[in-house]
Parts: C-alpha cells; sequence; structure tokens
C-alpha cells in the first residue's frame, strides 16, 4: 500500500529539471563554501590524528612485549620483595660477571657462589648467604657451596 501512495506522491510533484544539472561546475556560478571546507579539514584532522593514536599505541604495546633482561631482572626483585640495598648488591654482580641475563641470579645458585670467589664481595658473604638461602632454601644453597671447595674454604677461614 505505501509504494502506491508514493507513487500517487510523486506524480504529483513537478517534473525534475535536468538541464541545470552542471550548473555549479561553472566558473561564473563556483563559489567558496568556507563551511564546508572547515568541515573536511576537521574531518580529515580528526582521521589523521586517530591513526597516528592508533600506531603510537600499537607501538608501544610491541615494545612492551619485547624482551627486555634488565626489566626482568627488576620484576624479580620485586616479586621476591628485595630490598633496594639487595637489589642494588646483585645489579653490582651481574655487571661484575657480566651477565647478559641478569635474571639467571634468581635460578642458578652457581652464579652468587662465583660471585662469592670475588674479592670484591669477600665482605658480603653472609648477605649473598642470605639470598642465596632465601632464593634457592637452605640444602639447595649448601649444596651449590659444597660443589665449590674454593668458597666452602674461604667460608670457614671468614
Amino acid at each position: 500500500m505505501a509504494p502506491l501512495w508514493q507513487i500517487i506522491f510523486l506524480a504529483d510533484q513537478q517534473p525534475v529539471d535536468f538541464t541545470a544539472m552542471g550548473e555549479h561546475f561553472r566558473a561564473e556560478n563556483a563559489h567558496f563554501n568556507l563551511p564546508h571546507f572547515i568541515i573536511l579539514a576537521l574531518v580529515v584532522l580528526v582521521i589523521a590524528s586517530l591513526i597516528w593514536a592508533l600506531t603510537r599505541w600499537q607501538e608501544n604495546e610491541n615494545a612492551w612485549k619485547v624482551d627486555n633482561p634488565q626489566r626482568l631482572f627488576s620484576d624479580l626483585c620485586k616479586k621476591h620483595d628485595l630490598s633496594s640495598h639487595d637489589a642494588s648488591l646483585l645489579k653490582k654482580i651481574g655487571r661484575e660477571l657480566q651477565l647478559t641475563q641478569p635474571a639467571s641470579m634468581f635460578c642458578d645458585p652457581s652464579v652468587l657462589v662465583s660471585a662469592m670467589k670475588l674479592e670484591k664481595f669477600h665482605d658480603l658473604h653472609g648477605e649473598l648467604t642470605k639470598l642465596g638461602e632465601a632464593f634457592f632454601g637452605y640444602h639447595l644453597w649448601k649444596q651449590a657451596i659444597a660443589a665449590d671447595k674454593s668458597v666452602h674454604q674461604d667460608a670457614s677461614h671468614g
């Protein structure tokens, strides 16, 4: 029913004059419409800003996912509730031993045992023992110490 009424309504309208269809394209009738230009410029600006923001967000997401040994080390220090003194001590050990993965100190007791052998850390034997026992447990830490006779002998002399 509705299409019939629309046809009757359209038939009652005046016919469309297609002769002036290109009138606005002629130079004498052309005019600059500032509001349309401003709207177009704003739309382009908003789209460009969105693309830029999404690109930056994507770059930040990718940067966050990249393997970072220092971030892993810092995260492990936080998870183990280490004091800033203990964390800086472990950083010094990592630099002194030239570890590419400083987080390896949290999973390999021989790294801390190696640090105990260095003259630079001899006076920190008690602190390193405390950290070793905290990371690996008493028995595993003692086993790592016993495996390295030189540290065991140094510990008994100190």
